[in-house]
């Protein structure tokens, strides 16, 4: 059999052919483009968001320890109480926690004060990578040599936190 195409006609056809494969190939390429494009953009986002998420509970777990720290206090131990507590402190906070702690030394001294603190609950209030706020209920139980059988005060606070150095502290805490 022989070819009955003229030449034009034949040659017609050969450079159609690639002229075809150049839009869908420009397709492929924008397509896998877009398709790249939209994974790094969710990449960075499941980043961002677990970034946050580990330091909302390391914020939220460094409350905890705090807020015991602040609410337990035996009077035989008061140094090492009130040094775990201003270790963790901040700017103002930490000012202020160390005159209250002063001033009430003595007191806590003569009465034979003991407090155990207890966390009962904790909420992130906010959260991001530099600060955050969170929400505890913290019992504590209390006795001294006035009141043998103890007492259970019922705190609930705010505590608010600065990351500072690869550590949580506490930057200032409101009682609710």
């Amino acid at each position: 059999m022989t070819d009955t195409r003229t030449e034009p006609e034949t040659a017609s056809r050969a450079t159609s052919r690639p002229a075809l494969r150049k839009p869908r190939v420009l397709v492929a390429a924008v397509i896998a483009a877009v398709l790249l494009g939209a994974l790094g953009y969710t990449g960075l986002q499941l980043r961002a968001h677990v970034a946050a998420e580990s330091a909302r509970a390391a914020a939220q777990e460094a409350a905890r320890r705090y807020a015991t720290d602040l609410s337990t206090y035996d009077y035989r131990r008061l140094d090492s109480n009130f040094a775990a507590v201003t270790a963790n402190a901040h700017g103002q906070f930490a000012q202020q926690y160390e005159q209250v702690s002063s001033s009430l030394t003595e007191l806590i001294r003569q009465n034979q004060a003991i407090s155990e603190g207890t966390v009962l609950t904790t909420a992130t209030v906010s959260a991001d990578e530099n600060h955050a706020v969170v929400a505890l209920f913290v019992d504590q139980k209390i006795t001294n040599k006035n009141t043998p059988e103890p007492r259970v005060d019922r705190n609930r606070m705010q505590m608010t936190l600065i990351h500072d150095d690869g550590r949580w502290l506490i930057d200032n805490i409101q009682l609710l």
